[in-house]
């Protein structure tokens, strides 16, 4: 059943199979469990030895670590990865796991996450190819909501 306070999942092609996600809190976990219900096989890479734990007795290919740690990254499989979405809340870490990844697997597709432009352009110029920014994002969120009110 769908919840009705995320976003309908859209089809996902055949051609992506396999996705690593970097940060399992909020947001990394719906993107998860999104793509997973979908079909794609997912590995999450996060520093909580805890969340590991769960979602490795859960059947999830979990790995512990730091995702700017090349190391990390190669044992999460990043070089049989189709994308790489980095969800971690550390702006700093993402640019810099960004770089990393581009280096290790130059076709992957890498979606990062950061709150501010500034650190967008950092992650795009790092090697990102879509880089989601919270603030615009929650400026486009609250801007539909008053139009959506007046309505």
């Amino acid at each position: 059943m769908h919840d009705p306070r995320l976003p309908e999942v859209e089809p996902v092609p055949a051609s992506l199979r396999r996705v690593v996600v970097a940060g399992f809190g909020p947001v990394g976990r719906v993107v998860a469990e999104q793509l997973r219900g979908a079909g794609v096989e997912v590995t999450i890479i996060d520093m909580n030895e805890r969340t590991i734990a769960t979602q490795s007795g859960l059947g999830l290919r979990a790995v512990l670590g730091d995702a700017s740690d090349p190391a990390v990254l190669t044992a999460a499989g990043i070089a049989e990865a189709d994308a790489l979405i980095l969800a971690i809340p550390n702006e700093d870490a993402a640019v810099k796991a960004c770089g990393e990844a581009r280096k290790l697997a130059p076709s992957l597709f890498i979606a990062a996450r950061t709150n501010f432009v500034s650190r967008g352009l950092l992650a795009t110029k790092a090697g990102a190819d879509h880089v989601t920014i919270e603030e615009l994002v929650t400026a486009e969120a609250m801007r539909k909501a008053v139009v959506k009110h007046f309505l």
